[in-house]
């Protein structure tokens, strides 16, 4: 599915050398454990980088080499090592090509069906989890302020430079996490995001009811394949205890989903 979303795109192992630290903590989840044995034997350089920009993966590391032994099949070793970069093709093409991410994924999500644009005028919002910004500069059309929270930064660069080859004043870059918000309680009218809760999902959901202000909303939307719609993200936005209302919008073998909650 990767290769086909990225097409012509050129990967390679030196690639993971552009891993942020957050990103290297998720790589025992995403990597099949006996391919990453190969790849780190065939590029020590990978695993001196990774341990030393995230020191807490070398039990990791350690226990996959141990488990998993040395291939010689030069061959093989090729091949296993390519299909493992395509395992993570997403988190490399975030870091590597910020600009072919924003061409190529496809936003769809007009501003009347996220929030009445009316809604907007003069205030004060935020897209956690931003990417590329393609949520935030539709924002910035009809917000007042528009801060863009981001924890990879060649995306924040990217939005940095839209912004400004756009004349886009009221867009602002900014490190953190949906989980670390990096700015104090009742800062937002509106906080939004696209296809990015559910890493940490209680507390990033604590996080979004400290920074948005009382009487303020929280929306997130999500486009997701038909067999996904129904999921644990799904199941605690809506649960008691977070009471967020849904709209679902069919398309053909996915769905478009917005959730949304006024802040008390």
């Amino acid at each position: 599915m990767l290769r086909e979303l990225f097409s012509g795109i050129t990967l390679s192992a030196e690639d993971l050398l552009l891993l942020e630290n957050f990103q290297i903590k998720y790589l025992p989840e995403r990597l099949p454990h006996k391919e990453f044995s190969v790849l780190i034997r065939e590029y020590p350089f990978v695993k001196h980088f990774l341990v030393w920009k995230n020191p807490s993966i070398r039990d990791f590391i350690d226990s996959v080499l141990k488990q998993n032994k040395r291939i010689q099949d030069k061959r093989l070793i090729k091949e296993i090592c390519e299909e493992l970069i395509w395992e993570i093709a997403d988190l490399i093409v975030y870091n590597k090509y910020p600009e072919k991410y924003d061409e190529i994924v496809n936003f769809t999500w007009s501003i009347d069906e996220i929030v009445p644009r009316g809604s907007l005028a003069g205030k004060i919002v935020a897209d956690v989890g931003a990417g590329s910004g393609m949520l935030a500069f539709l924002l910035a059309e009809y917000a007042g302020t528009v801060y863009a929270i981001e924890p990879i930064s060649s995306f924040r660069n990217f939005i940095r430079q839209k912004a400004a080859k756009n004349n886009c004043m009221n867009v602002y870059a900014v490190d953190g996490f949906l989980d670390s918000i990096p700015f104090p309680a009742n800062t937002f009218d509106i906080l939004f995001t696209s296809n990015a809760i559910g890493w940490n999902i209680e507390n990033e959901l604590k996080e979004i009811e400290r920074v948005v202000k009382p009487k303020g909303q929280a929306i997130h939307i999500m486009r997701v394949k038909e067999e996904m719609a129904e999921n644990p993200v799904h199941d605690i936005l809506i649960s008691g205890e977070w009471n967020y209302k849904v709209i679902k919008i069919q398309e053909e073998n996915r769905r478009r989903l917005k959730y949304y909650k006024s802040i008390k």
